[in-house]
């Protein structure tokens, strides 16, 4: 549909607000019906006596890291701590005294990365531009190394960089708006991508780029008002998964056989700090979160299954704020709220089995 046709079929309207509703690429689409379930396994451990966040395993499912939240006085620290899952023992790596040492206004964990089984990085920033690295041998429980970072070194990783061969097979998108799409894009397949150009005097379009057939396809008409609008997107077989949001609310859409339909909707806190992570696929089966908005906002993730049967919604009791699943897709780990706090959830997960 030419949404363009349609804006100016209301031209007449004094509020912009039914402009922007009809200008929804969505809003004429049926809800594919989708389902529901629950997280099924057995429960290995719970941590509710705390503030827990950012739970991530290790490449061998041995040790699960994650952050303890602590106010002292005003100041937001943070200890970082680490579960044995053989002996489901705790060890803190760090605590919040030590983590005191890099606070300018707070100290928090701002990610996680496994080197090895053993060797864990966090990034701890000092709640204004500066940080520091700091590494862990977990099996011994001692800090092994430090290295001093600031968020305002230009040293962001791009998954792809522009090659002649990119340029060569998209000539019609100008060499800074194509970089920059396939630097915020999302890799569907091998030199397959899913871009909004998010350029000035570009589009706002959902494109679909096939390096090696050297075609380029819109599959969504945006609006202008829309720019950073495509929030995530993975290939599953012969579909495409799209995270799409904007304002208050965010869309699942498949698009398939040129065709765009509508899997769920659902509010966000933030559209543009919304995103989308495939957190383990096996075969045709993707396990994925829907992060909502900003990690300093109270929000609710969605976990989801996408299989050739469909989407479904994998419920919980509680809120869910963060999570990780392990690298076999066996063990699944939550960071929900309970109150005014999140507490960690580590159970069987049997999606996959």
């Amino acid at each position: 549909m030419n949404m363009r046709h349609w804006v100016r079929s209301v031209f007449w309207a004094v509020s912009a607000w039914p402009v922007l509703v009809l200008a929804n690429p969505f809003s004429t689409l049926a809800l594919t019906p989708s389902g529901e379930i629950p997280a099924s396994g057995k429960i290995l451990l719970i941590l509710q006596d705390g503030d827990y966040v950012l739970p991530h395993f290790s490449p061998d499912s041995r040790y699960l890291a994650f952050a303890h939240v602590l106010l002292q006085g005003a100041t937001e620290l943070t200890e970082i701590q680490a579960l044995d899952l053989k002996t489901l023992k705790v060890n803190t790596l760090l605590d919040a005294q030590g983590s005191r040492e890099f606070a300018i206004y707070k100290s928090f964990v701002a990610d996680f990365t496994w080197k090895d089984a053993t060797t864990l990085k966090a990034g701890i920033s000092d709640g204004d531009v500066n940080g520091v690295n700091l590494f862990f041998d977990v099996a011994a429980g001692k800090l092994i190394g430090k290295k001093p970072f600031s968020l305002t070194d230009d040293t962001a990783d791009r998954d792809e960089a522009l090659t002649p061969e990119l340029t060569a097979a998209f000539p019609s998108v100008p060499p800074p708006a194509l970089a920059n799409a396939l630097a915020n894009g999302f890799k569907v397949g091998q030199k397959k991508y899913i871009v909004q150009k998010n350029y000035w005097k570009q589009d706002n379009h959902i494109w679909y780029l096939d390096t090696e057939r050297k075609q380029i396809s819109k599959i969504v008409d945006i609006t202008d008002e829309w720019i950073y609008s495509l929030r995530g997107a993975f290939a599953s077989g012969n579909a495409i998964i799209l995270l799409v949001a904007y304002g208050p609310d965010a869309w699942l859409a498949r698009y398939t056989g040129g065709k765009l339909e509508l899997l769920y909707r659902f509010p966000v806190k933030n559209y543009q700090q919304t995103g989308l992570r495939v957190e383990h696929i096996r075969g045709d089966r993707v396990l994925f979160q829907v992060i909502t908005g900003p990690d300093y906002e109270k929000r609710e993730n969605f976990l989801f299954v996408y299989d050739k049967a469909g989407l479904k919604k994998i419920k919980e009791t509680a809120p869910i704020y963060d999570m990780d699943v392990d690298s076999e897709g066996k063990l699944l780990c939550l960071s929900q709220w309970s109150g005014k706090q999140r507490k960690l959830v580590v159970r069987e997960l049997k999606v996959f089995r």
